[in-house]
């Protein structure tokens, strides 16, 4: 699978993560969404995505738990 490399800009740091070709693309929307990664985000911004997808996570297992004793 092809790797592709995404930077993101924290406190005026630059990290760049290599990633695969899917899941990068699917990174990438997911930043611009909740910490874009050309601009300079702070800490902040940064523990605000963590606990938005945190969240995110945590209801998606609700649902699956839920789902599962339907079946």
């Amino acid at each position: 699978m092809k790797k592709l490399t995404i930077t993101i800009k924290i406190e005026g740091k630059e990290y760049e993560v290599e990633l695969d070709e899917d899941f990068a693309a699917y990174l990438e929307q997911e930043l611009e969404a909740n910490l874009p990664p050309h601009k300079n985000n702070t800490t902040k911004d940064l523990l605000h995505a963590y606990l938005k997808k945190c969240h995110d996570c945590y209801l998606l297992e609700k649902r699956v738990e839920s789902l599962l004793k339907k079946i």
